[in-house]
């Protein structure tokens, strides 16, 4: 039903799989407006994968929300755009929008044993969203066809046919993972966003989870954009990455150029606080506290974090080849 969907309409690795321009989310308090996600742009071709680090609350899951179009009351997109296959995903109404889910722009949740529905067998939940993506001039499914895909699904996920016939609880937590994988990449979207995906996993089911989201994303030419802490896990697999700050991104880079060279103290700090097996240290930790999000000033808010006082306005900085910095003076040298 949807494999031959989109065989026609394969994009080049050089169109852009999702563009974000000045992207803001906030939250109204009683105190105040919080900026959780402020003025985010970035752009990610066909194909690539880019993950987004930081310390938590820096704004990274907040920003996987909004670009599903998920972010629910008190918070609320404030501004930007979120360009998909050339639509702007914040200028659709809401059945647009949920029409668009999945089909262009999929999530892969933080904990799949939230996100399935306990009571629903898994062939259930797999067919779920291609049900509701149906029109009126559809051709139903026949027993047959159900059975076809839910099998082809679950064996693109390495799990067994018979997991079908399952309910959430009688699986592990890899399994669950790799389901919610299978649901994610049924319609064969555009963009995969993950979120933190292997986040409640032992390191040896990580790899594996991490193995074949990366195969089905390089099987349907998606781009994907991964949420994580864990600094290994993003060298790994990534592309490119970006290092968001109190609701900025402060860093965008090739992963490779970033780890070898970061530019900004946070990320330098972000890096040294990283374990080795080659060299015995002492732990680095950031100093400080992560900024408020609350009031914060227009310029650095990373002075503020190691004690500058009047932080300035930060231009974006080409520093290298597809390497790009908000380049304050005050702390530029802070962490070498």
């Amino acid at each position: 039903m949807t494999t031959a969907k989109k065989v026609a309409s394969k994009s080049s690795k050089s169109e852009l799989g999702i563009d974000v321009k000045d992207l803001k989310v906030h939250y109204d308090t009683p105190d105040g407006v919080v900026k959780a996600v402020d003025g985010v742009s970035f752009s990610l071709r066909q194909g690539e994968r880019m993950a987004l680090v930081g310390e938590s609350g820096s704004g990274k899951s907040t920003l996987a929300m909004a670009l599903m179009r998920l972010t629910r009351a008190p918070g609320r997109i404030a501004g930007g755009q979120v360009y998909v296959g050339g639509r702007d995903m914040l200028d659709l109404d809401e059945e647009e929008m949920r029409l668009q889910r999945l089909n262009e722009v999929a999530l892969v949740p933080q904990g799949a044993m939230n996100s399935l529905n306990p009571v629903m067998k898994i062939k259930n939940q797999l067919l779920d969203g291609l049900y509701d993506h149906q029109t009126e001039g559809d051709q139903k499914m026949s027993k047959e066809e159900q059975v076809e895909i839910v099998e082809k699904l679950l064996t693109a996920v390495d799990l067994a046919p018979s997991v079908a016939e399952m309910y959430p609880h009688e699986l592990s937590g890899g399994m669950k993972q790799r389901v919610a994988i299978a649901i994610a990449t049924s319609m064969e979207p555009r963009v995969i966003v993950a979120d933190e995906p292997t986040s409640a996993l032992d390191v040896v089911v990580q790899r594996n989870v991490m193995q074949t989201l990366g195969r089905l994303q390089e099987g349907l030419h998606a781009s994907i954009i991964l949420i994580g802490h864990d600094m290994g896990l993003v060298a790994q697999f990534s592309d490119h990455v970006g290092v968001m700050y109190a609701g900025r991104l402060v860093e965008v880079g090739p992963v490779k150029t970033v780890f070898k060279s970061p530019k900004h103290p946070y990320t330098r700090l972000l890096i040294k606080s990283l374990p080795t097996l080659s060299n015995k240290k002492d732990f680095i930790g950031i100093p400080g506290l992560p900024a408020t999000l609350l009031n914060l000033p227009e310029g650095c808010a990373f002075c503020l974090r190691i004690g500058q006082t009047n932080p300035e306005k930060i231009p974006w900085v080409n520093v290298a080849k597809d390497h790009f910095i908000q380049d304050c003076k005050k702390c530029s040298s802070y962490g070498k």
